[in-house]
């Protein structure tokens, strides 16, 4: 693997981590602020809202990283193409889930208004999305630094412009303004870097973009649906203010997964380029790209375990009750972070190389699992249930994607690897998990987490996988 690669990685993380944690902070005093019952509700809807981007996207980001890794010089024609298709998609999502929202109940404000400026928002990210799929799919990853913590820094300025007085009505505009603004930008940055977007798309290109991102796009709606489903019927089954208390784990189980979210579109673009045929570096990349994905989420779930609190301490208006809640309601979305960090090496290289209907049908069984597994649990435990049916749904894909791999893929599945990870996370979090239970104070269990990740590493024979996937790049 190329030590550029390796450097455009560690710069986007960098890029991240000076927006992300600053961010996570605001969400939880912003939850804080307006409370747990509108803050509830403004993520119910934020699930819609990610849905209608599943539709305005139809597959068009994944399309274009892989189409600009590919053949660079027909940006023209694939400019003219995704951009007219992304127009007509993206009004065609808003007005289909500005039905729906009406249909399930959203009819009166305050809650309809912020359905129709939430949807704007979500949509307006997806286009911040899909220009920055041109710089990834050209390897331009510095650049796409730049713009994956963009529109939160953008965001953290406005709440500190004006966050006296803070109420959820301007919260709700203040999203869609940086929305908006972060979107604009990067469409500016792809026409000065790229050129013009010429406005003449064929009828036959059109159709075919249609069909190639067919798969994309079910596969995406389908991956939002199962991320957010719990959350919809958590707020519509049981309450807005019980979503609000899952919401105040979930950020948390959401801001480790965006992680994943700045990593693998790297390895995407990687494995797009690599293609089906065997080779070493494409072994090599599997293999870092498992350690790099799975290790950071292990450690982070570990600490979930152990101190959950820990997150949660700027909840300054809730009760021992809520914070009780939301404490158990985290330690268990531990089960969904490790499993994603385990398996999702395996799906980004699936859909990277075209076999997206082999992973649609793993996400549809996935879903299933969800529904059927929150239809049983939500009545029982609320917000518990809705993480226990997250876990679930993750285990089922996972699973089915190290199948399919192992099927279709031209390098035999990394066992060894996946072993050793999965006993590292078992060893760990179940240590952690013990750890708890001690009558020490929390800056005690803080040092122990990494000596006793470190430890379990050595256990597990972590160390001589990192070398050689250092020693080939």
């Amino acid at each position: 693997m190329s030590r550029t690669f390796q450097r455009d990685l560690l710069i986007t993380l960098i890029a991240n981590l000076l927006s992300k944690p600053a961010w996570l902070l605001a969400d939880n005093l912003i939850q804080n602020q307006i409370g747990h019952e509108a803050y509830g509700l403004i993520g119910a809807l934020l699930g819609l809202g990610q849905w209608a981007t599943a539709i305005a996207d139809w597959g068009l980001y994944a399309l274009v990283t892989r189409e600009m890794a590919r053949l660079p010089d027909q940006y023209s024609t694939l400019s003219a193409t995704t951009l007219t298709l992304k127009l007509g998609l993206s009004l065609t999502a808003f007005v289909l889930f500005t039905g729906l929202g009406w249909l399930i109940g959203y009819q009166q404000a305050p809650a309809f208004v912020w359905l129709l400026l939430l949807l704007l928002y979500q949509i307006s990210l997806s286009y911040l999305q899909f220009f920055r799929a041109y710089f990834q799919g050209t390897q331009s990853f510095r650049i796409d630094a730049f713009f994956s913590a963009l529109e939160k820094g953008i965001l953290l300025l406005f709440l500190v412009l004006f966050w006296e007085g803070l109420t959820a009505d301007r919260y709700v505009g203040l999203l869609v303004l940086s929305g908006v603004l972060s979107a604009s930008t990067a469409g500016v940055w792809v026409r000065l870097r790229y050129g013009p977007v010429s406005w003449q798309p064929r009828l036959t290109l059109l159709w075919e973009a249609f069909r190639q991102m067919t798969p994309f796009a079910l596969m995406g709606y389908v991956s939002a649906i199962n991320e957010r489903i719990n959350q919809i019927l958590l707020e519509r089954w049981i309450g807005a203010y019980e979503n609000g208390l899952y919401w105040g784990a979930y950020r948390w189980l959401s801001a480790a997964m965006m992680y994943l979210w700045i990593v693998m579109p790297l390895f995407f673009a990687r494995f797009a380029h690599l293609g089906r045929e065997k080779s070493p570096e494409l072994w090599r990349t599997f293999v870092w790209g498992h350690l790099v994905a799975a290790l950071p989420l292990i450690g982070i779930a570990g600490v979930f375990l152990a101190e959950p609190r820990l997150f949660l301490f700027l909840f300054s208006r809730s009760t021992p009750e809520e914070l009780a809640t939301m404490s158990a309601t985290l330690q268990t979305m531990a089960l969904p972070l490790t499993l994603n960090g385990l398996f999702i090496i395996y799906s980004t290289y699936l859909t990277a190389v075209g076999y997206e209907w082999i992973a649609l049908r793993l996400m549809l069984l996935a879903v299933t699992a969800n529904i059927l597994t929150c239809a049983f649990l939500l009545p029982l435990w609320a917000e518990v249930g809705a993480a226990i049916a997250l876990g679930i749904s993750y285990a089922v894909y996972g699973v089915g994607y190290v199948w399919a791999f192992h099927k279709v893929a031209p390098i035999p599945v990394p066992l060894s690897v996946l072993f050793r990870l999965a006993a590292l996370a078992l060893i760990y979090e179940g240590g952690m998990l013990a750890f708890s239970y001690l009558p020490v104070p929390t800056s005690v269990r803080l040092v122990l987490a990494p000596v006793f990740l470190a430890l379990c590493a050595w256990i597990t024979q972590i160390y001589p996988l990192w070398r050689y996937a250092h020693r080939h790049r």
